[in-house]
Parts: C-alpha cells; sequence; structure tokens
C-alpha cells in the first residue's frame, strides 16, 4: 500500500512497449479473439492505487481506473480483504439460484442512494452489457417506446442488443 510519504510516479525502464509487452501482444494476436478495442499495447500485471506496472516494469498512471471499475483504485486493502473473506465463504454468488442473505441487505443500501420518496428495486447484473439490456427492456415496458437513441464514439457491449446502441 502507497503510504503518505510515499509518492508513486509513472517510470519507463524501457522502449514502449517492452520486449515482453510485445511478446504478449504477439500471442494474444495469435490466440484471441480480435473483438476487444485495446488502443494500446501496455500489458498490465499488477496495480496498487492509481498506479499500473506493466509486465516489463513499466510503470503507469491509470487515468481509467480499470475501465472504470476500479474507484479505490486497484487492491486497496479493503476490497482484497473483502473479496478473500467472500471467497472463503462462498465462492460462487448468482442471485438466480439461490437465495444470499446479503444481497436484499445490498440492495436496501442501494436503494437508499437513489433520489425520491417511491419504493426501490434493485437489479444485480453480471456485467455492463446486462446493466445494459436490462436499462432497455425497462425503458421499453415502461414507455411502450421501441426506439432508443444513441451517439457516436459510444460503447454498450458486445450482445446484440447492446451493440444495436453501439456506433
Amino acid at each position: 500500500m502507497i503510504t503518505a510519504t510515499e509518492t508513486k510516479v509513472p517510470k519507463l525502464l524501457t522502449a514502449l512497449p517492452g520486449p515482453k509487452a510485445k511478446e504478449v501482444v504477439e500471442r494474444d494476436g495469435k490466440f484471441m479473439s480480435p473483438s476487444f478495442t485495446r488502443d494500446y499495447p501496455l500489458v498490465a500485471k499488477s496495480g496498487r492505487g492509481a498506479m499500473v506496472e506493466d509486465v516489463d516494469g513499466n510503470t503507469f498512471l491509470d487515468f481509467a481506473a480499470g475501465i472504470a471499475v476500479c474507484s479505490t483504485g486497484h487492491c486497496h486493502p479493503k476490497v482484497v480483504a473483502a473479496i478473500q473473506k467472500q471467497a472463503a465463504e462462498l465462492i460462487h454468488m448468482s442471485g438466480t439460484d439461490f437465495y444470499y442473505e446479503s444481497l436484499p441487505l445490498l440492495a436496501e443500501r442501494l436503494g437508499k442512494t437513489v433520489p425520491g420518496g417511491e419504493a426501490k428495486k434493485v437489479f444485480f447484473t453480471n456485467s455492463g452489457t446486462e446493466a445494459i439490456e436490462g436499462a432497455v427492456k425497462l425503458a421499453r415496458y415502461a414507455t411502450k417506446r421501441d426506439k432508443m437513441i444513441a451517439f457516436y464514439g459510444c460503447f454498450h457491449g458486445r450482445t446484440m442488443g447492446s451493440l444495436s446502441l453501439t456506433a
């Protein structure tokens, strides 16, 4: 963990991409689907706070917070501890097969953060794509309309419904 007296700054040890990163990018091109949209050849190895280190030891400031999912920073000690605790108790939670004590508690807490006095219901998803699909279904049901507005430069996911909103 980064302390108050320690300052982490980006540091480049190799030309970019470094030799190990080049190998990974080449292997990725050979065996992975080209559907992922990666604009730069950073091969992440580890992260702490807002810093990400690549396989060649170069350190970068992660302005994207992962893909906007690391708002507490990479490997925040409290988040790591919570994940370890949960994995030791029950590693799979879906909400579709069983009831879980923690899901309605979290749903209640989330509902309280939303403005308005009416009752709230929460829908948990596995991905942003599922969230978009659920939002599209809800909007169509609630408005009785079948048209959506999307913008150029947007990304909503990889399913057909979410892709239909992606320019």
